[in-house]
C-alpha cells in the first residue's frame, strides 16, 4: 500500500511537520539541516541529523516522528516500527504515531495488526480522513470488500473526487455485484475527470457490468484515446460494439489495437474471433495462429482454430486443434469433445464420435446441447442399442426438456422401448406439440 496522504504531505513540505498530530500538538519548526536534508530527500542524512538534536530533547514528539517517517522512506520498516513503538509508549495520544506503526505492519505483511492500529487511530482523530482511507483500502485489497465499502464511503464523502477512493470503491461494488451504484459512481467521477484516462476506463467497465453496453462504447473510447496502458479497453469495447451490432467498428477497433501490440495473443485472439463471426475464415485462420504462437498453451484459441478449420473443410486438422483444446482443459475441453465428435459423425466414423460424445458429457455432465448431441450421433448412426445405457439417466437428468426428451424416444422407440416413447409423447404434446408432430409421425411408420 501506498504511503498514507497525510504523511506524504508531511514529507512534500519539507519545512515542518503538518498538523497531522494532535490538535493540541503545535509543530515546531525544524532546524536548517534537518530542512536541507529533506529537501534533497536524502532520508539518511535527516535521520543522523534528528538522532543528533533528539540527544537534547529525546522527548520532541515532532522530531520523533519525522525520525519514523525517515526511517521508512529507506524502506527500514523493522526499525521504524520501533520507533512509532517508542513514541507511542511517550505519547500515549499520538495520532501520527499510530499511522506510521500501522503503514510500517501492513509492508512487513502483518496486516492484522496494522488494522488495529488505523482502528485506534481512527479513535483518537474521528475527525481525520486518513485512517477511514486506509482502513477501507487494506480491507479491499485483502478481499474484505463489505467492510471495505463502510470505510471508503465514509472516506469519499469527506473527500469527494478522490480518484484512487472512487476506484477502490467502484471496485468493491464491481466484487459483490452491485453493478449499478458502480457505474452510477463511475460514471459521475468520469464527467468530473474528463482528461483522466483510468477515470474513463473505470466508467466503460462499470458500465459493462451493468449491461449498459451502449452507454459503455464512448467512455471505452476515450479511454483508448487518451492512452490507457492495457488491452483492456479495446477488449471491451469490441464486446460493447458487437452487442449493439456494430461487428464492423468492433473488428476495425481490435485490427487497430494488433497494429500497435503485434506481441499480444489476447489482441489476435480478439480479431480471429471477430473474423470467424464475419465468416472471414482465411483471415481468421492466420490470426488464431498467430495467437497460437506467441502463446502456445491457448484452449480458446485452439478451440476456435477448430472452428475455422471445420468450416474451411479441414477435418483432420479441425480435429488435431480441438485436441490441442480439449488437452489444456478449462472450460473448452467439452465444448472441443463436442466439435470433435461432429466432424466424426459426418464423416462416418460413428465410434470416434460416440467415443468423443461420452467424453464432452463426462466434463459437463449438466449441459443438454451435449445430451442431445450424443443421442442425435446414435440415432444418425442406426445404433441406438449404444444409448441404452445412458437413455435412463438423459430422462432422469432431464425431465422437463422437451429438446432431451424428444431424442431420447427416437432412440426408444427404435429399441423397442415403445412403452417410454409413448409417455415422451403425451409430454411433448403438451410442452412443444411441433415437436411431438414429428415424434408422432416416426412412431407410425
Amino acid at each position: 500500500m501506498t504511503t498514507i496522504r497525510a504523511i506524504l504531505l508531511l514529507l512534500a513540505g519539507c519545512f515542518g511537520l503538518p498538523c497531522m498530530l494532535q490538535a493540541q500538538t503545535t509543530p515546531k519548526v525544524m532546524s536548517e539541516p534537518v530542512q536541507r536534508a529533506l529537501s534533497q530527500q536524502d532520508w539518511k542524512k535527516a535521520e543522523s541529523v534528528l538522532r543528533g538534536e533528539l540527544r537534547s530533547n529525546p522527548r520532541d514528539l515532532d522530531r520523533q516522528t519525522l525520525l519514523a517517517i525517515c526511517q521508512m522512506r529507506q524502506q527500514k520498516f523493522d526499525v521504524a516500527l520501533r520507533q512509532a513503538e517508542l513514541i507511542m509508549r511517550d505519547h500515549p495520544q499520538a495520532y501520527g504515531a499510530r499511522m506510521i506503526a500501522a503503514e510500517c505492519q501492513m509492508r512487513i505483511g502483518q496486516t492484522d495488526k496494522a488494522l488495529e492500529l488505523f482502528r485506534s487511530a481512527r479513535t483518537l482523530a474521528p475527525d481525520s480522513a486518513e485512517p477511514a482511507m486506509a482502513l477501507g483500502m487494506i480491507l479491499s485489497n485483502t478481499g474484505r470488500f463489505e467492510e471495505a465499502i463502510t470505510y471508503l464511503e465514509e472516506s469519499l464523502f469527506r473527500r469527494p473526487g478522490n480518484m484512487p477512493l472512487t476506484m477502490q470503491l467502484v471496485r468493491c461494488y464491481l466484487r459483490l455485484g452491485r453493478a449499478s451504484e458502480a457505474a452510477e459512481l463511475a460514471t459521475r467521477a468520469a464527467e468530473l475527470a474528463p482528461g483522466d484516462a483510468n477515470a474513463q476506463m473505470m466508467a466503460g467497465e462499470a458500465l459493462m457490468a451493468s449491461r449498459r453496453t451502449e452507454q459503455a462504447i464512448d467512455f471505452l473510447r476515450e479511454a483508448i484515446r487518451l492512452g490507457v496502458g492495457s488491452s483492456s479497453p479495446h477488449m471491451l469495447l469490441t464486446i460493447a460494439l458487437q452487442d449493439n451490432g456494430r461487428t464492423d467498428e468492433a473488428l476495425d477497433v481490435a485490427r487497430a489495437y494488433v497494429q500497435r501490440s503485434q506481441d499480444d495473443p489476447q489482441g489476435w485472439y480478439n480479431v480471429g474471433l471477430l473474423q470467424l463471426e464475419k465468416m472471414q475464415l482465411d483471415s481468421s485462420l492466420r490470426s488464431l495462429k498467430k495467437a497460437v504462437g506467441l502463446k502456445p498453451n491457448y484452449p480458446e484459441a485452439y478451440y476456435n482454430l477448430g472452428r475455422v478449420y471445420d468450416g474451411l473443410g479441414f477435418g483432420e486438422d479441425a480435429i488435431q486443434s480441438y485436441r490441442r483444446a480439449a488437452a489444456t482443459g478449462g472450460n473448452f475441453a467439452a465444448d472441443a469433445y463436442l466439435g470433435m465428435a461432429l466432424i466424426y459423425r459426418k464423416s462416418g466414423n460413428f465410434s470416434e464420435a460416440l467415443r468423443a460424445h461420452n467424453q464432452a458429457v463426462s466434463l459437463r455432465d449438466s449441459a443438454q446441447v451435449l445430451r442431445i448431441e450424443r443421442l442425435r450421433t446414435c440415432f444418425d448412426a442406426d445404433r441406438c442399442a449404444d444409448a441404452v445405457s445412458f437413455l435412463d439417466d438423459d430422462m432422469r437428468r432431464f425431465p422437463s426438456s422437451p429438446a432431451v426428451l424428444y431424442q431420447v424416444a427416437l432412440c426408444s422407440a427404435r429399441t423397442g422401448r415403445r412403452a417410454d416413447a409413448e409417455r415422451i409423447l403425451s409430454f411433448l404434446e403438451k410442452e412443444s406439440p411441433e415437436l411431438a408432430k414429428e415424434l408422432r409421425i416416426f412412431m407410425s411408420m
